[in-house]
């Protein structure tokens, strides 16, 4: 009875172990950083749950539909996302949160692929939790004599463990999810370009492949079954072409016959007001500044024609409020790192008021640059001026602190470097 005994403390303690184990290698991949966010969602809070692949996560601000329309939204999103992906996590949304919209991209149903990439697999299945939906996704997902592999995360395992680093660990364990924001992950890369896509041309219609129509009606038919608002829509990006819009003009036909609203949101990008100087990371995605259009846009496109209620206010939707506040501390480091001259910088730090910051030097504070910008600012206080929250320390020791703040703690607030 012993050596059984200890032959099942063993095994459980292994199975925990590798549990673990691809817990923290999983951490760099989208679609596990997307998934996990999903599983962190108070239970029935999310009322829109956007479905698909990166164009979702870079080009979906659920920050700015919170702040503008008060909709509660999650982006559930990984590297190319097929469509049979995206039908899955519907599945999955429905056993934790009853949404009142759900709103799949249709990038993916330019995939012509059986089963498509190792990687893109990865990112988009292994962090599902174990259940019969998660069986399903990846038997349809990988050739059938690559399941059991998949289904145990092997090739997860095998491909990533010579990358693993303690990022991978922090990522997932942050407490507010990192820089992921309720499913978005805004770029800030610009690739300027001199013209806007040209969409909407008349044309023929092409249909996707057979395997994406039968995911496309059973999507139609979950939402049916479920009571819930089908939208199909199209993210913008630059690289639309004329053979994507043929799918694209299949779909929107397809969804006009079945009560799916549609909305290809190439065709708006002058009502939007986007800029190809300025709004595109490069080809693919949106970059914050287009997310941000897209989306005002979006939101509201959805409540004209959703039942979608304005939750701000409301206690349960706390979180949502939660993420916007961390979003705004986001936003500000990310205006700091930018900034590279000194004068600049300390007129910024005077107007962080929502958090203290502090400054520190190394041994040769009196040569670094900022040392006269803030001698003159130590002068005002002096002479009866007063700057907010700024704690400035010298090889440990304080030598300057706004009058108002409390005893320095030895708190720092991270600042990014410039």
């Amino acid at each position: 009875m012993k050596k059984y005994f200890r032959g099942l403390v063993l095994a459980v303690l292994a199975a925990l172990v590798l549990g673990r184990l691809y817990f923290v290698l999983e951490a760099d991949f989208d679609g596990n950083q997307s998934a996990e966010g999903f599983y962190r969602l108070e239970k029935n809070t999310a009322d829109i749950l956007f479905y698909g692949s990166s164009h979702i996560y870079a080009g979906v601000d659920t920050v700015k539909l919170w702040d503008d329309y008060g909709i509660a939204g999650f982006d559930f999103a990984g590297t190319m996302q097929t469509l049979w992906n995206s039908y899955y996590n519907m599945v999955e949304t429905l056993k934790y949160q009853t949404p009142r919209v759900m709103a799949v991209d249709l990038y993916g149903a330019l995939i012509e692929e059986e089963y498509y990439t190792s990687s893109n697999v990865i990112k988009n299945v292994s962090s599902m939790r174990f259940s019969v939906n998660k069986i399903r996704n990846v038997w349809n997902s990988v050739p059938h004599e690559k399941f059991l592999s998949y289904l145990l995360s092997y090739p997860l395992t095998h491909d990533s463990y010579r990358q693993l680093q303690k990022g991978n660990y922090k990522k997932l364990t942050e407490p507010i999810g990192g820089e992921w924001y309720k499913g978005y992950h805004p770029s800030f890369v610009t690739t300027p370009y001199d013209t806007l896509p040209v969409v909407g041309r008349p044309g023929p219609q092409r249909p996707p492949s057979k395997k994406n129509q039968k995911y496309l009606e059973k999507m139609v038919e979950l939402s049916r079954e479920n009571g819930i608002q089908l939208v199909f829509m199209v993210t913008p990006y630059r690289g639309v072409t004329p053979q994507d819009e043929e799918i694209y003009a299949w779909i929107e036909q397809f969804a006009q016959e079945r009560d799916v609203l549609f909305l290809d949101a190439n065709r708006c990008l002058e009502e939007m007001g986007f800029d190809p100087g300025c709004d595109y990371a490069e080809e693919s995605h949106l970059n914050h500044s287009g997310a941000g259009k897209f989306s005002a846009y979006l939101g509201q496109w959805l409540t004209e024609r959703t039942e979608l209620a304005d939750r701000r206010g409301t206690d349960a939707y706390v979180s949502w409020q939660r993420y916007s506040d961390c979003w705004a501390y986001y936003w500000q480091d990310n205006d700091l790192s930018a900034t590279v001259r000194p004068e600049e910088y300390v007129e910024k730090l005077k107007e962080c008021g929502a958090y203290t910051v502090f400054v520190a030097f190394d041994d040769r504070f009196r040569e670094n640059v900022f040392a006269p910008v803030l001698e003159r600012l130590w002068e005002g206080q002096s002479a009866g001026g007063q700057y907010d929250n700024i704690v400035v320390a010298q090889k440990g020791t304080v030598v300057y602190q706004s009058p108002d703040l409390p005893e320095f703690c030895g708190i720092w607030r991270r600042i990014p470097r410039i």
